[in-house]
C-alpha cells in the first residue's frame, strides 16, 4: 500500500474501533504496519486534531468517517453502469438510496428518459424513514423490532396519502410491526399507486455477504403508466441485485481489512 492507503486503513480501523481509546500497538499489529510507520500517521492525525494521544500510547478519535455505500470505486462504477442500463432499457429513472440516521438519502440517480417527467428527488435529497413507503419498509424490515423500538419512536410512523391536501395517516406501532414482519423475507417491493406527487416506485435491497444493508436500488416512474410491466421491473431488479451481491462478495473476500473492534450501534429517538 502507498502512504495514502495506509493512512486510510488506520482511519477506518480507528473509526470501527468505536469511541473509546485504542492502543497504538493493537492498531499496528492488526493493520500490519511497523510501529514507526504508525507513529508517523498518528502524529500527523493528532497534529491536525483528528486524534488525541495519551501518554500511555492510546489514541482517542476526534472524527467520524463513513462511506455512504461502503464499497470501492469498482463497485460504484458497476452501480453507475447498472443504473444507466436499467433506465435506458426500461424507460424509467433508476435511483440508489442509502440510509443516513433516520433519513433516506438519494445517493445517485438517472434522469427519466422522458424530459416531461419531473421526479423531485434528486441527488442529495433526504426524506424521513418515518414516512412508510416501499423504500422505508424495505430497509426497516431488515431490522429486528427491538432495534426499531430502541432507535425510533414506534408510534411516529405515517403514510402520505395519495391526494394532495389530505391529512397524514398516522400508524400505530402494532400496524407498523405487522407490515415490517410481512416484508421481512422479501427483497422486492412495489408501490400499488403513486405518491402525493404522482410518482410510484419499485425497489430491491442490496446487502453484503454478511447480510448487512448496503443500499436500495429503485425504479421510479409516473403513476399513470401501465401496471403490466411490474413483473419485468421485478425480474430486472432481482437480476442486477444478484450481480451486485456477487461483486460485493468478491470485494469483501479480497480487498478490505476486517476490523477487530466494532462500535456500538447508535441508540435513541
Amino acid at each position: 500500500m502507498d502512504p495514502t492507503e495506509r493512512t486510510l486503513q488506520v482511519l477506518e480501523y480507528i473509526m470501527a474501533a468505536g469511541p473509546g481509546p485504542v492502543k497504538q500497538v493493537d492498531i499496528a499489529r492488526h493493520c500490519g504496519l511497523s510501529p514507526s510507520t504508525l507513529n508517523r500517521i498518528v502524529k500527523a492525525l493528532s497534529d491536525w486534531g483528528y486524534l488525541f494521544r495519551t501518554s500511555e500510547k492510546y489514541c482517542v478519535r476526534n472524527f467520524r468517517l463513513e462511506r455512504n455505500v461502503p464499497m470501492s470505486q469498482t463497485y460504484l462504477a458497476k452501480l453507475d453502469s447498472t443504473m444507466r442500463d436499467l433506465s435506458h432499457r426500461l424507460g424509467v429513472s433508476a435511483e440508489v438510496i442509502v440510509v443516513a440516521g433516520h433519513e433516506l438519502l438519494w445517493h445517485s440517480k438517472t434522469d427519466h428518459p422522458d424530459p416531461n417527467v419531473l421526479i423531485r428527488a434528486g441527488v442529495g435529497f433526504r426524506r424521513s424513514l418515518y414516512e412508510l413507503d416501499v423504500l422505508s419498509v424495505l430497509y426497516l424490515s431488515r431490522l429486528a423490532w427491538s432495534e426499531i423500538e430502541a432507535r425510533f419512536f414506534a408510534d411516529g410512523f405515517f403514510e402520505t396519502l395519495r391526494k394532495p391536501g389530505q391529512p397524514t395517516r398516522w400508524l400505530s406501532a402494532a400496524k407498523v410491526r405487522d407490515r415490517l414482519e410481512r416484508m421481512r423475507s422479501e427483497v422486492f417491493a412495489a408501490d400499488t399507486a403513486g405518491n402525493h406527487v404522482g410518482i410510484r416506485r419499485c425497489a430491491t435491497v442490496i446487502e453484503d455477504p454478511n447480510g448487512r444493508f448496503l443500499h436500495l436500488l429503485a425504479l421510479a416512474e409516473p403513476d399513470d403508466r401501465s401496471d403490466d410491466r411490474m413483473d419485468e421491473y421485478r425480474d430486472a431488479l432481482l437480476s442486477v441485485r444478484a450481480e451486485l451481491s456477487d461483486l460485493a462478495y468478491a470485494e469483501s473476500a479480497t480487498n478490505r481489512l476486517v476490523p477487530k473492534h466494532h462500535s456500538m450501534p447508535l441508540r435513541g429517538g
